[in-house]
């Protein structure tokens, strides 16, 4: 018995870290996407997310995009202790992987800072987190916890 309580612990850290790093991000987004709505939530210096999505291409804007609701819902699911935060959380891993090629891309051209956001970081940090989420789930689905 002690063996499950210790594995829905960590299913539950593992979750609210997700949600914690995708929702500040999913804010931000919106904040960025969304100028009525920016101007409510004025972040500090350095929070450029409005910059950067409006200097990136469409494809690489929608992968920022998707990682990000993505591994929000996907670790909403996994707080849930739904299995298909496994499929949700991959999609957002995808995504995220895709924006990471975009930022290889624009460090290549020599555009590493994007208004004021180090794209390399940002996109890395990203796939990072989405990867860390979705190797959990996985092993929790596998493990029988999910």
């Amino acid at each position: 018995m002690p063996v499950q309580s210790n594995r829905g612990a960590l299913i539950t850290l593992f979750a609210v870290v997700g949600c914690l790093w995708f929702g500040l991000h999913a804010a931000e987004y919106v904040a960025a996407r969304y100028a009525p709505l920016g101007a409510l939530m004025a972040l500090p210096e350095g929070y450029g997310l409005s910059a950067l999505l409006q200097s990136v291409p469409a494809w690489a804007s929608g992968a920022i995009g998707a990682t990000v609701w993505l591994g929000l819902l996907g670790s909403i699911l996994l707080l849930l202790r739904d299995r298909a935060s496994v499929l949700v959380l991959s999609l957002g891993l995808l995504a995220s992987l895709v924006a990471l090629v975009w930022a290889v891309m624009a460090m290549a051209e020599g555009f590493l800072i994007l208004g004021g956001v180090n794209v390399v970081q940002f996109t890395g940090a990203l796939a990072a987190v989405s990867a860390g989420c979705w190797l959990y789930a996985r092993v929790a689905k596998r493990s029988g916890a999910l």
